[in-house]
């Protein structure tokens, strides 16, 4: 049994497919106690999130300690995220072009990479659109 198969994990990832935005771990945990209507102990909420992750399902906004579904599922490159200031919503863009230019510029630099973050933080079209769009919550 894999451990996206666990219920947590199958809640997790059905509330992110549903908000389609970054939630932080407490924001996940808050939707399933509400779905659920009982406490939900933390480490269960974080158990599924490892899942997730470990089978590429999820990725974390590391800038935003918050977690998305991929969009690239099952993808070998490393993502680029652009997150919204406004409307916190994200995209994923998966270009190799990129991870080749990061993993030369490494082996030149004789730099070992083990963890990548590439992350934009601005505003999406919509909230250039509308400027006047409220700051979500």
């Amino acid at each position: 049994m894999r451990g996206s198969d666990s219920p947590a994990a199958r809640d997790v990832l059905r509330i992110l497919r549903q908000v389609r935005r970054p939630l932080s771990a407490y924001d996940l945990l808050h939707r399933l106690e509400d779905a659920s209507e009982r406490k939900i102990a933390p480490p269960t909420v974080y158990r599924a999130l490892e899942a997730l992750l470990g089978e590429g399902l999820v990725a974390r906004i590391e800038s935003r300690s918050a977690y998305v579904v991929c969009t690239h599922v099952g993808h070998t490159e490393d993502c680029v995220f652009f997150v919204c200031d406004r409307c916190h919503s994200s995209l994923e863009v998966e270009d190799r072009r990129l991870q080749v230019l990061i993993s030369e510029r490494a082996k030149s630099l004789g730099f070992q990479v083990k963890h990548r973050v590439v992350e934009m933080a601005g505003l999406c079209g919509r909230c250039q659109e509308t400027k006047s769009l409220p700051r979500a919550s």
